[in-house]
């Protein structure tokens, strides 16, 4: 997270109009991560921070999803263990920042009227999709295929439990007068370490990323018809 730009937590609350309650609130309900609580020493003591965009995003999310759905709902629909065959609106996953239809056939995933993609799928949609400024057309393809053959049940429920993130590197070796690069996918904690000679070409927080699919999973309901009970009022 080093590498992110931090916004202390007293700017969080005037930025996002939002009480010190609620932010810890949604903490306890598991909508905000543990991991984006970050403490620092500062000349008046220690202080809380959090990468800016996602916490601002995030607390944008949960303040729209909120008036028109239980709280309590959407903090299980995050906290929960996922269902490896949890199926995610195509339309709804589109929406994501930098998804067209280039990323769409990277994915090898055909659109098509009401869609549904698998989790392996939507990750592969969101991680592709973040990594497609710096990646070539041949990592993007292993990353997909890294993402379907080894996302089950048993790392869905580590991604939720703990940050992982999906590393893309190169490597150079040489020998023999021969000189070859290649590419890796990596699937670790955020501070993993690598050898010198490998190169991070990009990087995917998976567990932010399965939270925002699970959001998306959540806003689903609020769609007319889908009889959800009233909102509970925030106290």
């Amino acid at each position: 997270m080093d590498e992110e730009q931090l916004v202390s937590k007293k700017e969080v609350l005037e930025l996002a109009g939002i009480s010190y309650g609620q932010l810890y609130r949604w903490k306890r309900k598991g909508l905000i991560p543990e991991a984006w609580f970050i403490r620092r020493s500062t000349f008046t003591g220690q202080e809380t921070f959090f990468p800016r965009e996602k916490i601002l995003e995030r607390v944008a999310r949960i303040k729209d999803m909120k008036d028109t759905h239980p709280l309590d709902d959407l903090a299980d629909v995050i906290t929960e263990q996922v269902n490896a065959k949890l199926q995610v609106s195509l339309e709804r996953i589109r929406r994501m920042k930098g998804v067209d239809a280039s990323v769409l056939e990277a994915c090898d995933i055909q659109a098509g009227p009401k869609k549904v993609l698998s989790i392996q799928d939507a990750l592969c949609v969101g991680a592709v999709s973040r990594l497609k400024p710096t990646a070539r057309a041949e990592e993007l393809d292993l990353v997909q295929r890294t993402l379907r053959a080894r996302v089950d049940e048993a790392l869905l429920e580590r991604i939720t439990g703990g940050r992982l993130d999906l590393h893309l590197l190169r490597k150079r070796i040489s020998g023999g007068g021969i000189s070859a690069e290649i590419s890796l996918v990596v699937i670790a904690s955020a501070d993993a370490l690598f050898d010198p000679d490998v190169t991070t070409i990009g990087r995917v927080d998976l567990q932010d990323l399965l939270n925002r699919i699970k959001l998306d999973v959540a806003a689903r309901s609020e769609e007319p018809g889908s009889g959800r009970p009233a909102p509970e009022e925030e106290r």
